[in-house]
């Protein structure tokens, strides 16, 4: 039941390549992946190192065997630390769009623990009213941290 919210959030486009059940998203929607830039860097800039480690354990410890396998509660609040921790640590230029996600991110998954983790029961136009108001913030987000910290977005899947 936790994969459904890992599922949730990488379904959203709220999180950086959130490892969920199901296929990737097409090109160009929020949770796809970004191009390679030429000018990504070759190593992170260090005024942005750590938020470039920040997102990088994040994706580790999405895509770790077991992930959100502790039920709907833990998974939740793992994302919403995984989240904060970003917000914490983003640079200046996509603070805003980080505290974005966040508020969109935990209603989703308040959201989602009204349903008792019941993925049946989840209103679906509500998480697409959620995606389409993330959208603008998770590509300035993906843009920004490909060309800051060099990495490229996984896709969900």
């Amino acid at each position: 039941m936790g994969r459904v919210v890992v599922g949730t959030v990488a379904g959203l486009g709220l999180a950086l390549g959130v490892a969920a059940c199901g296929g990737s998203p097409a090109p160009g929607t929020p949770g796809a992946s970004v191009p390679p830039s030429a000018a990504a860097p070759a190593t992170p800039d260090p005024a942005v190192q750590p938020y470039c480690d920040a997102v990088t354990r994040v994706q580790a410890e999405q895509a770790a065997p077991g992930a959100g396998a502790g039920g709907v509660m833990p998974s939740s609040d793992a994302a919403r630390r995984q989240v904060a921790d970003l917000v914490a640590t983003a640079p200046p230029e996509i603070a805003a769009e980080w505290r974005t996600v966040q508020a969109l991110t935990d209603q989703a998954l308040t959201s989602l623990a009204e349903t008792g983790g019941d993925p049946t029961r989840i209103d679906r136009a509500e998480l697409e009213r959620l995606q389409r108001e993330a959208g603008p913030a998770v590509a300035r987000i993906q843009e920004v941290t490909q060309q800051r910290c060099g990495i490229t977005f996984r896709p969900p899947g």
